[in-house]
Parts: C-alpha cells; structure tokens; sequence
C-alpha cells in the first residue's frame, strides 16, 4: 500500500530504509500500526501480514535521525508502542531473519512478573531486563503467554552468550530454546512400495548374475573334463 504525500527532497533520500517488523500484535489495526510508526519517521509504503497472535510489516521509511542511526547500526530491535518489536532491512531473506534466532534462552516468568519486584531488582538492583540486554548481551526479547504460562524468550548473538545466560545466578528459570525447523514428511507407502520393489530388483540382478556366473563355471569344467580322454589318444598315436 503506497501512502499519500510520500514525496521525498533529494536531501532526505538516504535516509529511505525498507524495513520488515516482526513481534506487532495481531490486534493492532493498520491505522494504529501507522500511528505508531510516526515515532519512528513517516511511512511511504507498507504492507501487512498476520500470523497468529502477531503480524509482520514490511515498509518503506523517511527514518528520523536517532532511529535510523539504530537502524544503521544494526540493533535486532526497536521501541513500537509500549513495547518492543524486531526489525531487520528489508532486502533480508527469510534465512538470514532466520539466522538471528539461532541462539535462544526461554524464561518462564511468575503470573505478576511485570510488576513483581525481581523485574526491578533483578540482580544488584538492576531490572531483569537490563541484566538481560547489558549483563548478558541479550540482544531482542519476545514475551509470551503460552496456555496460560507467561513467557520471556531471549536471544543472543553468539553461542558464548547463550551460554554465559545459562550460567548466570537466575531467580527466574531459564532453558534453552531451538527454534522450529521443518520437519521432513515421513515416505508414504507408494514411496515405500517403490524402494521396495527396486530393491527385490537389485537382489534378482544379483541372483541372476550369479546364477549365470555358477552355470558358465561349470560348463567350462565339463569341457575340460571330455577332452582329457581325447588327448590321451592322440599322445599315444605319436608315441
């Protein structure tokens, strides 16, 4: 969807980024997503995708100077709203998107997590989000609610950081995380029928080839045995 008045000065044309959001929620109407993305610069083009309890934007943008220098600078995520969402350029494909949620940490958080006192004073008085992002190099976070659960994924950008998370004197309990990979669709019995029948093929090549091999052996000993009787009569007349 191309945006009205999204005329740009030739002055303001490196500041033009194609951007896809992940982490919006599905909630959010596309009025209130284009509000919210005033903060952040004004909207030439976007367009929208929902998936579940979120939605992905993929958009063109004037950035303000301090977001597109985040922007420039790489940071996995952005301030949307009253919460955080993840960003990347938008000329990614999917498996470089991909690729930053290698590393993941999943917490599961108390019901008043926003409000309990560890989310403040998690570790030497500093919030657990802070612990998280500067502490242990978090680099984006995804709150969820999983049957009922509430959940806190975090992920990183190395293994070593993974890892030093996982060391970390945790009050609230982290696991390691993966993330969902496509499953290889079992063989279906006509694929199986198949491989079947190739190889009960192979093995009567086998048989046959064997069989054959068996069967010239012998007829060449049999020869070898007729003519010895014949020999011997002829070694006899030169004699």
């Amino acid at each position: 969807m191309t945006i009205n008045n999204n005329v740009i000065q030739n002055s303001q044309k490196g500041q033009v980024r194609t951007i896809m959001i992940y982490d919006i929620p599905a909630a959010w109407s596309h009025d209130a997503i284009l509000e919210h993305l005033k903060s952040w610069g004004q909207v030439l083009e976007i367009s929208f995708k929902t998936q579940h309890k979120y939605q992905s934007v993929w958009t063109k943008m004037k950035l303000k100077p301090t977001t597109d220098k985040d922007f420039v600078m790489r940071t996995w995520q952005q301030k949307l709203g009253d919460g955080l969402v993840r960003w990347y350029p938008g000329h990614w494909k999917l498996r470089e998107r991909k690729a930053r949620e290698r590393f993941q940490v999943k917490f599961s958080l108390p019901e008043d997590w926003k409000s309990n006192q560890l989310a403040f004073s998690y570790h030497e008085n500093q919030s657990f989000e802070h612990i998280l992002s500067h502490e242990l190099k978090g680099r984006a976070f995804i709150h969820l609610k999983v049957h009922g659960k509430h959940q806190l994924i975090a992920y990183f950008e190395t293994h070593e950081h993974l890892l030093r998370c996982m060391e970390f004197s945790h009050h609230w309990k982290p696991t390691i995380s993966t993330p969902p990979t496509k499953k290889i669709p079992p063989k279906s019995n006509k694929d199986k029928k198949t491989y079947s029948q190739q190889s009960k093929g192979k093995n009567l090549g086998k048989s046959l080839s064997s069989s054959t091999s068996s069967r010239n052996k012998s007829n060449t000993q049999q020869k070898t045995d007729d003519m010895r009787p014949l020999l011997l009569k002829l070694l006899n007349l030169l004699v």
